[in-house]
């Protein structure tokens, strides 16, 4: 299940480059001082069309706007960009278009495998694996996302936000804390901060959604240990409440409210409130992924936030790493080659220096000079070793569903055992993949 929140919050400073952008802001001055924006190349169309873009709304924002009216000024071309709302209200209306024909030229949407099979990207997506730009895209990015059976069906639209462990470093130097190596560290410093009189963690179980980010985090050890634990679960060969290590995961999670680690308003706790009181220093620490620093930085300029990754209970350090947005072209669009032009675009080097200019998160395109978020400087270095693991539910042939949340509540609640909870999700997954005609079930 892809969250909706992937979407990013300008900072003042990305608002100016924003306003830059909607006047050709990715424009660059050549050796006579004039400016020039990306020109479309070989797939130039000979007269002007409109394209069709469906994008929800949760990651329309000025840095687009800015990219597409510099489209339309350096292709002739017009966009029609047609905003629906996020989520799973998202996915169903494009499921609905494709089925009444009603599809876009262009589509952005999930990478990951279990949304994008829900569109049949075979039967209805443009096959983009020959076209040279594609060799550009980050190799963790083209092994995992936007394809299908080999072939590679979309470029990515956004970085590759990273999950970790979010803390305040201002309290963390008042009370001379370590950030924590290994899990037995991680519950050492937890319990630190709670005998300084601050609460270690906040989660934020009224919204639901970001309980998820401790298991999309904690994951990447199982698969570090058993690499081949997604394919098992793709194939039926296991299930989620057969698999120890995810059994253990789970109890891990609930042991932090079991500990008193967690905020007293447990329940009543939203996102916001998590990064208020973590700006705040009332709070250590956050679990979530870094696409919180550009809220951070708009609300909170003077805090000095940074993370950690989540550690492993074998002290290796992995990053988990959430999939990024897609741009796709449809089959069945009557301008296929002003649709290409379009994706070309999107993947020149200068509109990326543009997006990544403003998003300050870690590229999923090589060879792209733009600066990261410095929160996540360290995060950065360990993806650059190749130390990255996708976040599980990205690597699922179905997603795993908006229930996953509600579970992860009843876990905290109490009202499940990490093995009830295991089972009932395995249950869910059982009902997707039979829905979508997996093999095995």
């Amino acid at each position: 299940m892809k969250l909706s929140v992937n979407g990013v919050t300008a900072t003042v400073l990305c608002s100016t480059l924003l306003f830059l952008s909607a006047c050709g802001s990715n424009a660059k001055n050549d050796s006579a001082g004039e400016q020039t924006s990306p020109q479309p190349s070989a797939s130039q169309v000979a007269s002007p069309v409109t394209l069709k873009v469906l994008i929800t709304g949760d990651w329309m924002n000025e840095t687009w706007k800015g990219i597409f009216l510099d489209y339309e000024k350096s292709s002739g071309n017009k966009l029609d960009v047609q905003t629906l709302p996020g989520g799973a209200q998202f996915e169903q209306l494009v499921q609905t278009k494709i089925a009444t024909k009603d599809v876009p030229d262009i589509l952005f949407y999930y990478s990951d495998q279990g949304h994008l099979n829900k569109i049949m990207p075979e039967t209805n997506l443009i096959d983009l694996s020959g076209e040279p730009y594609m060799s550009r895209i980050n190799p963790v990015v083209k092994k995992y996302y936007l394809q299908s059976n080999g072939k590679m069906y979309g470029i990515p639209t956004s970085g590759m936000n990273v999950g970790g462990v979010l803390y305040n470093k201002e309290v963390f130097k008042r009370l001379n804390l370590a950030v924590p190596k290994t899990y037995d560290e991680f519950l050492a410093l937890c319990e630190q901060l709670k005998a300084a009189g601050v609460t270690p963690l906040y989660e934020a179980a009224k919204d639901a959604w970001p309980l998820q980010i401790y298991t999309f985090n904690g994951f990447g050890e199982i698969i570090n240990a058993q690499p081949d634990i997604i394919d098992k679960l793709n194939t039926h060969q296991t299930t989620f409440d057969q698999t120890e290590a995810y059994l253990e995961l789970l109890q891990r999670q609930a042991d932090l409210k079991a500990k008193g680690y967690l905020n007293s308003d447990l329940f009543s706790g939203t996102y916001d409130m998590s990064l208020d009181q973590l700006a705040a220093g009332k709070v250590g620490m956050v679990i979530q992924a870094d696409w919180a620093f550009p809220v951070i930085e708009e609300k909170y300029p003077d805090a000095e936030i940074a993370m950690f990754p989540q550690p492993f209970v074998n002290g290796e350090a992995y990053v988990p790493l959430s999939d990024p947005r897609g741009a796709y072209a449809f089959k069945a669009t009557k301008n296929e080659a002003a649709a290409k032009q379009f994706l070309e675009y999107l993947a020149d080097p200068q509109t990326l220096s543009v997006l990544y200019e403003a998003e300050k998160s870690i590229p999923s395109w090589t060879g792209v000079d733009a600066p990261v978020n410095p929160g996540i400087a360290e995060i950065k270095a360990i993806v650059d070793t190749g130390k990255g693991i996708p976040f599980f539910n990205g690597l699922l042939n179905v997603a795993i569903g908006d229930t996953y949340p509600a579970l992860l509540q009843d876990l905290y609640g109490e009202k499940k055992t990490p093995a009830e909870m295991a089972r009932a999700m395995q249950e869910n997954y059982d009902k997707s993949a039979k829905a979508a005609g997996l093999s095995g079930w």
